[in-house]
């Protein structure tokens, strides 16, 4: 009898590929309980595109190849975006544009930097953290929670069990990817765009 996935029995990528499934599946109940920011955060994009102010995307590490993919998305779309890579050359905001920040632990240095940088523009903030309460949740204007570490896992941890299956922020980063993308099919939707205009799009930008 096959062994179930995620059991002890299972080779270590099945068992970190389940772990990873596990989080999104969470993040997909948590989210459906508590849609109000989601559906909010999406109002404010969509807002800023039909007004055609700009989305300035922000993340450090693996984050900012999450917010780079989100990037390519929005242009795909025809949204004004710009990911900023660091503190020392940001951009200068309007009235109107929109920071997406994306931090898991809410507390990046380099991202509280670029935020920072912005503070005396009153900038329209978006941040999507494992954190609310974290010092990048409180300076934002609306926060996504997503689930990433859990205590369980913590306990894990710190018994030597699992430690290296999700190593680090994998598990906030790729459900910030996976929710990233559902915001896309919203914005989409609500767009009225199909998937050939999106792969006309992508073709016109390689």
């Amino acid at each position: 009898m096959p062994a179930k996935v995620g059991s002890n029995k299972d080779d270590t990528y099945l068992r970190a590929m389940q772990l990873i499934t596990d989080n999104i599946q969470k993040n997909i109940d948590f989210l459906r309980e508590n849609k109000s920011n989601v559906i909010k955060f999406v109002d404010v994009i969509e807002k800023a595109a039909r007004e055609d102010k700009c989305i300035f995307v922000v993340g450090s590490g693996r984050s900012a190849m999450v917010g780079q993919m989100f990037q390519t998305r929005l242009e795909h779309l025809n949204v004004p975006v710009y990911f900023i890579t660091n503190s020392r050359s940001v951009p200068h905001l309007d009235k109107g544009d929109v920071l997406i920040v994306i931090s898991g632990s809410g507390r990046t240095a380099i991202v509280k930097a670029i935020i920072e940088s912005y503070l005396d523009q009153n900038p329209n903030i978006l941040s999507i953290t494992s954190y609310p309460e974290s010092w990048i949740g409180r300076m934002s204007d609306l926060v996504v929670k997503l689930q990433g570490r859990t205590k369980i896992d913590i306990a894990r941890k710190e018994k030597g069990e699992d430690a290296s299956l999700t190593p680090e922020g994998t598990q906030f980063e790729i459900a910030a990817a996976v929710f990233l993308d559902g915001i896309i099919a919203e914005l989409v939707k609500r767009f009225n765009k199909s998937n050939e205009d999106l792969l006309a799009a992508h073709s016109q930008s390689t």
